[in-house]
């Protein structure tokens, strides 16, 4: 099988946005509370979506790094899977920032 490391990056960055489109539909059918208690809530799920994120990009990253036979290119892989993971992370985190505070008078304006 001819996996290239790109694949890695795709598949973190893909898992990143639909994690994020998934946080932010969550936001919007949660119901507003007294009390605050619908922005913890919003809060909380939206970074579940974020461990998530982590997960799944790394996990399916790592069952195709499976199907690498070669050493070298599965090691190369396997390092591009730890650096994807890590830049889904982080671009989950400033794309939720960001629509958190261009949307301040949103349920989304609540993640932060």
């Amino acid at each position: 099988m001819g996996t290239s490391v790109i694949t890695a990056y795709a598949w973190a960055i893909v898992i990143c946005n639909v994690f994020l489109l998934i946080a932010a539909i969550i936001a919007n059918l949660i119901p507003n509370k007294p009390g605050g208690k619908d922005i913890s809530q919003r809060k909380t799920w939206y970074w579940i979506c974020f461990v998530l994120v982590v997960l799944l990009s790394f996990g399916i990253n790592w069952i195709l790094a499976s199907d690498i036979k070669i050493p070298s290119k599965h090691g190369d892989y396997i390092t591009a899977t730890a650096i994807s993971t890590g830049i889904a992370a982080i671009l989950y985190i400033i794309l939720g920032i960001g629509l958190s505070k261009g949307m301040k008078r949103s349920k989304l304006g609540s993640w932060f």
